[in-house]
């Protein structure tokens, strides 16, 4: 009988070491799988953004005498974040980066600048002439992007929210060729940057590379330029190809805040100082302006007139600067 009993108790001992075991083993193989699952997941969720950013071409007009300082700060910053990107500028023949052998660590060698020969001189006066050589060369020598976004050198890119901005409008119907701060003549921004849709560029250069046609849209102001020349090429096109198309799609959140901002951070914060030097930020936007917390979407794409200095420091703000336990501590607004 003793014997018996010291059997069972030898049986539920090892029986109950064994189960605690593996109780231990599975909740660490549980622990283990989540673990690898969460990294996964966040390795996923890079590829995924990355999947869209290598179809985004970016594009920075500027000058041979910005290049050093704004488009220094333009390419340290956002710029090789976008999936391609280049500046757009006619170099001297003495500063002709494809005859170096070497690269140029300190000068404009070192810079994406594309070799565009159809670029007028360079000069306001000729701005929309430039914009429209290099929409027309990049839809030759660039067809396979599926967005296209032009920005000045002293504008400052959110990139990633621009990708998932415009993730969220692949489904839209009608599809929009153009994006970004919106006037209300049916055209946006030049200096908040904008997008033209690959469908949209397309079109554009079928229609725009016609001189003639050129003529009838073209304007001192690059921005007016294009949002007039898409009028006219949807005036021209067939129905039955544009049918599924719109002009200019919509960039404001959910909230009624704007994506894309014509002005300095500082400048859509505060309000313009001196309201007869910015009148046109007034009247002239197809939305009501707002300052303050109201203009600024936490989706904020870009920034315009925003120098090298407050590049950096924006930048930085951003991607080096952690928020600690951001979704852990809620501090209520009083």
């Amino acid at each position: 009988m003793l014997f018996k009993l010291n059997i069972r108790r030898r049986c539920y001992r090892l029986w109950y070491s064994t189960s605690v075991r593996l109780i231990h083993l599975i909740i660490l193989l549980v622990i283990t799988f989540l673990i690898v699952l969460l990294i996964k997941l966040r390795k996923k969720e890079d590829c995924w953004l990355d999947k869209y950013r290598a179809r985004l071409f970016c594009f920075v007009l500027t000058n041979e005498e910005n290049l050093e300082s704004r488009g220094r700060a333009v390419y340290e910053t956002w710029a090789r974040r976008c999936g391609r990107f280049v500046f757009v500028t006619r170099l001297n023949s003495s500063r002709n980066c494809e005859n170096k052998t070497e690269k140029n660590l300190h000068g404009l060698c070192e810079f994406p600048i594309e070799n565009i020969t159809t670029l007028p001189d360079e000069s306001y006066s000729h701005l929309s002439d430039k914009v429209r050589a290099s929409l027309l060369y990049f839809n030759e020598y660039y067809p396979n992007y599926d967005w296209y976004l032009k920005a000045d050198d002293d504008t400052y890119i959110i990139v990633e929210n621009l990708l998932r901005f415009l993730i969220s409008t692949i489904k839209r119907y009608p599809k929009p060729v153009l994006y970004g701060y919106r006037f209300g003549e049916d055209y946006v921004s030049g200096g908040a940057g904008y997008v033209i849709t690959r469908e949209g560029l397309n079109l554009f250069s079928s229609h725009i590379k016609n001189y003639s046609i050129y003529s009838q849209c073209n304007s001192t102001m690059e921005d007016m330029m294009i949002g007039k020349c898409f009028e006219k090429v949807f005036q021209i096109e067939s129905h039955e190809n544009i049918k599924h198309l719109t002009l200019v799609g919509e960039t404001i959140d959910q909230h009624g805040r704007e994506r894309f901002h014509p002005l300095a951070f500082r400048l859509h914060f505060n309000g313009p100082l001196n309201k007869t030097n910015r009148e046109w930020i007034y009247y002239r936007p197809f939305h009501p302006t707002l300052f303050g917390y109201e203009a600024i979407s936490e989706t904020t794409i870009s920034f315009h007139y925003t120098q090298p200095n407050d590049m950096y420091q924006i930048h930085s703000l951003i991607y080096d600067i952690k928020l600690f336990d951001r979704q852990l501590c809620l501090v209520s607004h009083l």
